[in-house]
């Protein structure tokens, strides 16, 4: 509710930032939790709804659905050296202990719950965060990142839409978010994978490592 009373304001006053990156080459290596295809299907029947309401969203396709965990090269960040040479200079070690991070990190459950517009996309937000905010925890702490990447989220979300303009009413589409929407959906997580981004967001991406959760 917090995040919803944060942004509502703002998309009430059409205040929502268009994606200039949308479907533009880019380049980030992230931390990420990939997505079954049952809880793919289910949030894509939300986008579905959503889309015939209002015209004006970017549509993220459902093999993209994901929860970033970290970044560990950002792709809105700007480094003093290229993003592949930081990559290669610091693969083998973040690798190995994102790994071990993994490996003493028990599988989870999360559920999605609401889907909220804030003003640079619209989300479908999952509980509890606290499993996978302990990762972020471990990998702030025990992964050299470059000073230029900044992990500072504590929420766990999907993001289902970007904006492609001003929504044609905003009010109505509110309002269609708060009485009518809620996310159902349940995900099984068993691992992380390390992913190499390509085309924004995610529209073009290569898994480099998949790291297995312990067992519950």
């Amino acid at each position: 509710m917090k995040l919803r009373e944060a942004h509502r304001e703002r998309v009430a006053r059409n205040e929502v930032r268009v994606s200039p990156l949308w479907a533009q080459p880019c380049l980030a290596y992230n931390v990420q939790i990939e997505l079954d295809p049952r809880t793919k299907s289910s949030l894509e029947q939300i986008q579905q709804s959503l889309k015939q309401a209002e015209p004006n969203l970017l549509v993220c396709p459902q093999k993209t659905l994901h929860v970033s965990v970290a970044w560990l090269v950002a792709v809105h960040a700007s480094y003093p050296v290229a993003k592949d040479s930081l990559w290669e200079r610091h693969a083998e070690q973040w690798t190995m202990e994102l790994t071990r991070i993994a490996a003493q990190s028990t599988g989870f459950r999360i559920t999605y719950e609401q889907v909220v517009a804030t003003d640079s996309a619209v989300i479908a937000l999952a509980r509890p965060a606290e499993p996978v905010n302990r990762i972020r925890r471990m990998i702030r702490e025990r992964l050299p990142l470059p000073p230029e990447t900044h992990n500072e989220a504590d929420l766990v979300h999907t993001t289902l839409f970007r904006y492609r303009g001003s929504l044609s009413d905003p009010e109505k589409f509110l309002a269609m978010l708060e009485e009518d929407m809620s996310a159902e959906a349940t995900a099984e997580v068993d691992e992380l994978i390390v992913s190499k981004e390509l085309v924004y967001p995610s529209l073009e991406a290569e898994v480099l490592a998949r790291l297995p959760l312990a067992s519950r």
